[in-house]
């Protein structure tokens, strides 16, 4: 099948979870499909650079003056004004405003499918004559929930709005669609009390072959790592309220132990973090693996969000204990106490984190079981024949072709 893809990101390079979910599935699915990929491009990425990494993916890159995943821009800005005037959520603007003359110019006839990155873009202007699959990487409009809730009442207020109109945009989407694919059994719950048509739950996941399960024994005592885009929202509210309500206490019963906050991109007004005993910014860095390998325990304190965490399988896959939030613990089939701990309030977060670091035995319990459950779940290779079969099936029914 002829397969075209469109996405407002480009997953050249790989850094943030949504670009490495679509590159990822992009190459399971050019092992049986010809790819043709649309895609949102950063002025910084030479496009040749891009097509020799998504080979053999044929690329259309689109110049865009701001990408999702990276800080805010004049661009973006004016995407977001757009919806004052518009029936559109302002991040369906800044999702699929760049796309738009790209996809006017299309010839539509050298295509049978078309599927989209993130819902939002099945509103996009596509011909009604070529089955629509839709990607859902997150319920967004479960993120905007989730982020009023923690937003002062001005900020509160525009995000439920906002909130408002995302909902009812990708309710659309997924009605529309021929095939819907759902990162877990959660969110695909919840998309089937609105689409039509099918359903499947297709995960995120990690390369296991490619993640050395790293020797505890080689950690830095008493240093917890925290990895995430620091470019979004519900990952620095974590990293926030870890920092001012958690890590006082862990600090006062383990006066050696260390933060290190590694992520792409963090945003200026995180600098002042470092300035706090035992916590380091560390901010981008060329692979996550080196820290992974220095942390005695990974944290993923999210409050906010929505879909599944790449994060905590990458932790899973290199041996390293995760505590988590419920939340962040959202989708993903793990059980609590024996894959990883589960805390959802400061004190039993603090405690938990204390308990790992003084306990070797446990740390390396949890480090193995959790790396038993990608092998089984979680591995690329395995979630990539998962699509391709979802795929036969779809294109069978559909008599594609």
């Amino acid at each position: 099948m002829r397969i075209l893809v469109v996405s407002p990101v480009l997953p050249y390079p790989d850094r943030s979870g949504g670009a490495i979910r679509i590159a990822q599935l992009l190459r399971a699915l050019a092992r049986e499909h010809e790819l043709t990929l649309l895609a949102s491009k950063p002025a910084r990425v030479d496009p040749e650079e891009a097509r020799a990494a998504l080979d053999p993916i044929t690329l259309i890159p689109v110049s865009a003056g701001w990408v999702i995943g990276e800080g805010p821009t004049t661009a973006k800005r004016l995407w977001q004004a757009r919806s004052l005037v518009s029936s559109r959520s302002a991040l369906y603007w800044i999702l699929a405003g760049p796309l738009l003359d790209a996809l006017r110019r299309l010839d539509w006839q050298r295509f049978d499918i078309v599927q989209v990155e993130y819902s939002l873009l099945g509103l996009l202007p596509l011909p009604r004559s070529l089955p629509l699959v839709v990607d859902a990487h997150n319920l967004e409009y479960r993120v905007l929930e989730r982020i009023s809730q923690r937003s002062g009442w001005l900020r509160g207020l525009w995000v439920r709005r906002e909130c408002q109109r995302v909902r009812r945009e990708e309710i659309t989407a997924w009605r529309q669609a021929a095939l819907c694919l759902a990162v877990s059994r959660v969110d695909a719950e919840e998309m089937r009390r609105f689409a039509t048509r099918r359903v499947a739950v297709i995960p995120n996941g990690v390369d296991a072959r490619q993640t050395p399960f790293l020797p505890l024994d080689a950690a830095e005592p008493d240093h917890i790592v925290f990895v995430g885009n620091l470019r979004y929202w519900p990952n620095v509210d974590g990293v926030l309220w870890f920092v001012r309500k958690v890590w006082p206490a862990v600090r006062a019963r383990i006066p050696s132990a260390r933060f290190s906050i590694v992520g792409y991109d963090p945003p200026s007004d995180l600098g002042m973090l470092s300035a706090i005993e035992g916590v380091r910014l560390v901010g981008t860095v060329p692979a996550v693996t080196p820290w992974l390998a220095r942390a005695s325990v990974v944290v993923v304190p999210l409050l906010a969000g929505s879909g599944t965490r790449l994060k905590i399988l990458e932790a899973f896959a290199a041996g390293r204990p995760v505590v988590t939030t419920s939340l962040g613990l959202e989708g993903i089939d793990a059980e609590p106490g024996r894959h990883v701990i589960v805390a959802d309030d400061a004190a039993s977060f603090a405690s938990a984190v204390v308990d790992l670091l003084a306990s070797s035995q446990r740390r390396a319990a949890l480090a193995e079981a959790a790396r038993r459950l990608v092998e089984q779940l979680y591995d690329w290779d395995r979630i990539g024949e998962q699509l391709r079969a979802v795929y036969r099936a779809f294109v069978g029914e559909e008599r594609i072709g």
